[in-house]
């Protein structure tokens, strides 16, 4: 059969080529807003559509089958080969299509894969249904619109969401798309069930076991899609929670800080270097969320510390320092009365940030790793932002001082390796410092 008959005979799959394009350009155009070179990906849509590229591997099928059997290679009298290199081709020429569905609308981690498997299940299914071709397009179209009937009102989240689970979702299309096939392939076993006539054995078994398949299957992919929308829901009002907190932290680190002669913005500098030297240091995303709001509060204990000591703008007596020391203390006290992974987190940074590496810190005298690596990075930070900072009893250090005396004082007073990642992490130390400023 020349090549222009595979295309001729096979008219109806062209139609479904040039649908699937089309439907996806208005998918894109609807929830993308993206109307740029709507040609050029019609065109590709066309090419790499699982319709268009089946035809490819049956031409491709069919040629290497027949050299294997004109060439004596191989007996085949039950045609059991040629199922068999059926399938095998239309499985190559489907994984390539996919990948190239993906590559060219950027819909990767399995949303393309999964999107393309979707089309490829739909057209083995009519395959298997249909017994002629305007069964097959009949089929096409009530299947394809009892698809769009199911996903229409996610539509939208679909193109949104980022924690529903496409690979499994593309594992469960891999499957009824091989079940899917084996059932076309008794046709070829079979001729008999792929006359025009609808028979018993057609409707009550290979029609059923095809409609219960994809039924299963996308039952499973809308309770995914309700399980998703489920996390994404206790995703947000965490999130909503977080920030009230967040809100409420900050309002009281503001004012142990403004007691201080210091400012809100100390407090958020604080925070942000702290989480910049969290995540170079390779703590988890929730550490380093955790830790920028735990570092507002490392200062919550000068609460309690008299105003006349907090703001005297002379050197303080030794007697009066004796006192101020006490805030880390204080800031474990305070925050004493919770046992939550944050508060937990903030306290051990309220009593610990003025312990030393070399272990001539307060309150504990604790050395090296014995200081926690929340309380390490927020020593950095606080050193940092308070030397470069002006305050009652002092001017402002340049942050070149600033930078000298905390590399000065590497495994003295600071962690050495919270040291080499602020030094790593210094250009952008200065800009979240040019952000902040007071």
């Amino acid at each position: 059969m020349a090549i222009f008959d595979y295309f001729y005979y096979n008219w109806p799959k062209l139609i479904f080529a040039a649908w699937f394009s089309i439907f996806n350009l208005i998918l894109v155009v609807t929830y993308v807003k993206d109307k740029r070179f709507l040609i050029e990906r019609f065109l590709i849509g066309f090419f790499v559509s699982s319709a268009f590229m089946s035809i490819i591997a049956e031409i491709i099928g069919v040629s290497v089958y027949n050299i294997i059997i004109d060439n004596g290679l191989i007996t085949d009298s039950y045609n059991f080969f040629f199922i068999a290199n059926s399938i095998l081709f239309d499985c190559l020429f489907v994984f390539i299509g996919g990948n190239l569905f993906s590559y060219f609308t950027g819909l990767r981690n399995y949303v393309g894969a999964s999107i393309y498997m979707e089309y490829v299940c739909l057209e083995r299914l009519c395959l298997v249904v249909a017994t002629n071709y305007a069964n097959y397009i009949g089929c096409y179209v009530v299947f394809q619109f009892l698809m769009f009937v199911m996903m229409k009102k996610n539509l939208k989240y679909l193109f949104d969401t980022s924690s529903l689970k496409w690979k499994r979702i593309f594992m469960y299309l891999i499957g009824l798309f091989y079940t899917l096939d084996l059932l076309y392939s008794a046709y070829l076993i079979f001729p008999e069930l792929g006359t025009n006539v609808i028979n018993i054995q057609n409707v009550f078994w290979l029609d059923t076991m095809a409609i219960i398949s994809c039924a299963f299957v996308a039952g499973y992919v809308s309770i995914s899609i309700s399980e998703s929308k489920e996390h994404d829901g206790k995703i947000e009002y965490f999130e909503r929670l977080q920030r009230s907190q967040e809100d409420i932290i900050i309002t009281l680190a503001e004012m142990s800080e403004a007691k201080s002669g210091e400012t809100g913005q100390h407090v958020r500098r604080v925070a942000e270097y702290s989480k910049l030297l969290g995540t170079k240091l390779g703590l988890e995303y929730e550490e380093t969320e955790n830790l920028k709001i735990a570092a507002m509060m490392h200062d919550l204990g000068k609460l309690m510390i008299s105003h006349d000591i907090i703001e005297k703008p002379a050197k303080l007596t030794p007697e009066e320092y004796d006192i101020v020391k006490q805030h880390t203390q204080y800031g474990w006290d305070i925050l004493s009365k919770s046992d939550g992974e944050l508060i937990k987190m903030a306290r051990i940074i309220a009593v610990q940030h003025h312990e030393y590496w070399n272990g001539q810190g307060y309150p504990l005298g604790l050395s090296g790793n014995g200081i926690s690596i929340y309380a390490q990075i927020v020593s950095v930070a606080d050193v940092f932002d308070a030397l470069t900072s002006e305050r009652s009893y002092k001017k402002a250090w340049s942050t070149e001082e600033a930078y000298d005396e905390i590399v000065k004082q590497r495994g003295e007073q600071f962690s050495p390796r919270v040291v080499d990642a602020f030094v790593e992490c210094f250009d952008m130390i200065c800009l979240i410092r040019n952000t902040y400023l007071d």
